[in-house]
């Protein structure tokens, strides 16, 4: 007998339709089943939200460096010769670090500080480890530690045969043009303080090399900025150039560890280890090793009354 190939015997019947939809149920139960499986796994998988849970649970912590010499140092070796940065907020985070129980692994991750807000943001790093300069705009929009060092800002730079200026209010006079870094600490004290004098605004990217090269070259008669800025810049031209102010600035401002909005206890965390090192001298040895450009306060302690008077005790006030 001729078999011929008949198409309608191919079709699924009735009852073969109804098997296949009763095995299509099954195995999207089946999935189903194992998706939520998984999702209720992942639930019992605790992920801290909160930055310092997250720092304590991976045992690291991510410091930002954006390059301010002494503080943080980048190395210009390259590749994976010796540490990326150095200097001496390094140590005071390394410090801390390391006396964390457990010790803490640092991450070191360099930006730029015209990109600092959005890369904390972003959390590309849990802080920054350079004296971020304390103002109150700063203070509506991050997170800061205590201070750990102060800076004299508004300092003065001019060429080496200058001698007009004695005190900075001697610069508030016409016929005098001042530069100033665009968005700098120093630039908005000055434009509070001087009315009568020529400001000269310049944008700044990294360092204010550009800022001090119009006094080198001519093209302003002074300029102002922070000690540690200026003196560099001294030292970079002996001769040329000269610093005025340097021991007593017109103005200070507090240099702090910086971190996002609502990190409250990586705050506490970075707060109170800056009071630990500070009130055990380990700051002090640091500033020694780095020789370091900033201001501190001095740590005056007294005797308490259970002390004083029993023989004991010999000298007065403890300072450091």
């Amino acid at each position: 007998m001729n078999e011929r190939f008949d198409p309608v015997a191919q079709r699924p019947t009735a009852s073969s339709s109804s098997i296949i939809a009763i095995a299509l149920a099954i195995v999207a139960l089946l999935a189903s089943g194992i998706l939520l499986a998984r999702q209720r796994s992942s639930a019992s998988i605790s992920v801290p939200t909160d930055r310092w849970a997250r720092i304590k649970q991976s045992g690291i912590l991510r410091a930002g460096y954006g390059g301010y010499p002494p503080y943080t140092i980048i190395s210009t070796k390259g590749g994976s010769i010796g540490p990326p940065v150095t200097g001496f907020s390094v140590d005071l985070v390394n410090a801390i670090a390391s006396r964390t129980s457990p010790a803490l692994k640092v991450e070191w991750h360099q930006f730029s500080f015209d990109t600092m807000k959005p890369d904390l943001d972003a959390d590309r790093f849990d802080f920054i480890a350079d004296p971020v300069f304390m103002t109150i705009p700063r203070t509506a929009d991050f997170a800061f530690s205590v201070p750990y060092s102060y800076f004299g800002i508004a300092v003065g730079l001019v060429r080496a045969n200058e001698n007009r200026f004695k005190t900075f209010s001697d610069l508030d006079r016409p016929g005098v043009t001042i530069v100033l870094a665009e968005g700098w600490t120093s630039s908005d004290f000055a434009r509070a303080n001087l009315k009568q004098p020529t400001l000269k605004s310049v944008p700044v990217t990294g360092d204010a090399t550009s800022q001090l090269d119009e006094v080198l070259t001519g093209r302003a008669d002074v300029a102002l900025n922070d000690v540690p800025t200026v003196l560099q810049y001294v030292r970079a031209h002996p001769g040329q150039v000269k610093a005025l102010w340097l021991e007593a600035p017109p103005s200070s401002v507090a240099g702090a560890f910086v971190m996002r909005e609502g990190d409250e206890r990586l705050r506490d965390f970075l707060t109170a280890s800056i009071q630990v090192l500070q009130a055990d001298g380990t700051i002090d040895q640091i500033d020694k090793k780095w020789r370091s450009l900033g201001f501190f306060p001095s740590l005056q302690l007294r005797p308490g009354a259970g002390i004083r008077g029993t023989g004991a005790a010999q000298g007065g006030a403890v300072i450091r």
